[in-house]
């Protein structure tokens, strides 16, 4: 029992406080640690203010534990006080018929995941082959935000095909869209599933709407800086540098840079079977094929329009 009130402690809490009060607590500290992460990266010193995520979490999971054992002791009560003295053989009882019930369909689904399990390997299996006789990728994009493929093209063949017409000198283009609508009611589910698939998938080349640009400035170290890039420089002043600084609770934390560079006009929309009301294009920190991306944006901007 002490230990318990030590956790609730641990969040600044009485012993026993709400589930609600819980919850807050442990997502103000989750924020908290999530900001000094993004401080960290930057190189900012961080505060010694005592501030331990690891102990926080350690007994937040510890009051999570002791509300479920008292709920379960408090279902078992309801489940099986009636029987009285012979609450604990009711109980063994129901166990056991639940135990071999659940194992019964275990088995069954046993046998369905191994039939699953070869004919995937047997996929995966063709997969590798087939992606092993594919030349090596010479540049792969993604595109993030409020985009729509036009054609009935699973893979993208089609913009893949336009990308390959226009750089001959490459042999393989790799396209993928990250969708999110425009509606802010709506962007959040989809605002997730784009932050797993940054933190996991480093394409070369991210085209982005004006909404996913904002956003996409807030993920600290995301793009390279296209300043000080000679063959862009003619660019840098131009209504086509797509300026920003990197963002924290939507508030600059630091120098503004151009990051991305507005192609919307540029002949990258010209046969593009991706519908799109911005194109605004930048390279990503870690890219593996940096010098293609630089040579991708270098193509196009050289097709936009001049400024009067």
């Amino acid at each position: 029992m002490e230990d318990i009130k030590k956790a609730y402690e641990e969040l600044g809490l009485e012993p026993f406080a709400s589930k609600g009060l819980v919850e807050q607590r442990y997502d103000q500290a989750l924020r908290k640690h999530r900001a000094r992460t993004k401080q960290a990266a930057l190189g900012q010193t961080l505060p010694d203010d005592g501030f331990d995520f690891d102990k926080i979490t350690a007994a937040y999971r510890a009051i999570l534990d002791y509300e479920t054992k008292q709920y379960t002791e408090a279902f078992e009560q309801e489940e099986y006080g009636k029987y009285k003295k012979m609450a604990g053989q009711a109980k063994k009882l129901d166990h056991f018929w639940r135990y071999y019930k659940i194992h019964t369909f275990v088995a069954i689904g046993l046998v369905i995941a191994l039939i699953y399990g070869i004919v995937a390997f047997i996929d995966r299996q063709e997969e590798k082959r087939y992606l092993a006789s594919l030349p090596p990728i010479d540049l792969s994009i993604s595109f993030i935000g409020n985009y729509f493929d036009t054609t009935d093209d699973k893979n993208f063949e089609t913009t893949n095909e336009k990308f390959l017409t226009d750089f001959p000198e490459f042999q393989r283009v790799v396209t993928e869209m990250i969708y999110v609508p425009d509606d802010p009611s709506m962007q959040y589910a989809y605002l997730q599933k784009a932050m797993v698939m940054l933190m996991t998938e480093t394409p070369d080349l991210y085209i982005a709407d004006e909404a996913m640009k904002d956003w996409t400035f807030q993920q600290a170290g995301m793009y390279i800086e296209l300043d000080n890039v000679e063959s862009l420089s003619h660019l840098v002043d131009s209504k086509y540098a797509v300026k920003g600084a990197v963002q924290e609770d939507n508030v600059p934390i630091g120098p503004e840079h151009v990051y991305m560079i507005d192609l919307t006009e540029s002949d990258l929309a010209k046969d593009l079977p991706i519908a799109h009301t911005k194109l605004l294009v930048g390279i990503r920190a870690n890219a593996p094929n940096a010098e293609k991306a630089l040579q991708f944006i270098e193509h196009y901007a050289a097709t936009l329009p001049s400024e009067q």
